[in-house]
């Protein structure tokens, strides 16, 4: 075998190699979901497999119902009124600032305390509806500038298949790759 011919087939079955090992990305995300009837932050992964194409890694996020755009202006804040999602629901924070916070909560404040800044990191999803939680959550919004949401209802109220990968708002490394 010619030397060039063997660096060849070494550099093919070392980048196979390295294809075959690397882990697939998750899609991970901040939930305000429920535990024992009581609100809470976790930190999820979708369960579902990427689908490559088109130049992306697409992820699917099952059926939604009258998905609309939200923009709240400025320095919106609810006066701590705790409110529930009024049905399970991804948000996407497009531009601005979500400050969220679980009233009353028996958990750090690490755990139950989340800032959403908009675009690339800023999806969460909301699950904590008042059928499933009794104490609900705090959203303001205190960005300088209008907040830009884009909201995708999930169909039929149902709860996305995931993983908890912890209590509290998910940690900017596990969100990395997503």
């Amino acid at each position: 075998m010619k030397p060039q011919t063997l660096i060849t087939s070494y550099i093919l079955s070392t980048s196979a190699l390295i294809l075959r090992t690397e882990a697939a990305p998750q899609f991970n995300l901040t939930a305000i979901s429920t535990a024992h009837n009581e609100s809470r932050l976790e930190c999820w992964s979708l369960n579902v497999a990427p689908k490559f194409g088109r130049g992306a890694v697409n992820f699917g996020i099952g059926s939604i119902d009258d998905a609309f755009i939200g923009i709240l202006p400025p320095r919106t804040y609810s006066n701590s009124t705790i409110s529930h999602a009024p049905t399970v629901q991804f948000t996407m924070v497009l531009s601005g600032l979500i400050h969220i916070r679980i009233p009353n909560s028996t958990l750090s404040q690490e755990k139950s305390e989340a800032w959403i800044h908009g675009g690339r990191y800023g999806i969460i999803i909301a699950a904590d509806t008042a059928e499933k939680s009794k104490s609900g959550h705090i959203a303001e919004f205190p960005s300088a500038d209008e907040t830009v949401l884009a909201e995708f209802p999930v169909a039929g109220d149902s709860i996305p298949e995931h993983s908890l990968l912890y209590t509290g708002p998910c940690k900017m490394a596990d969100l990395i790759g997503v």
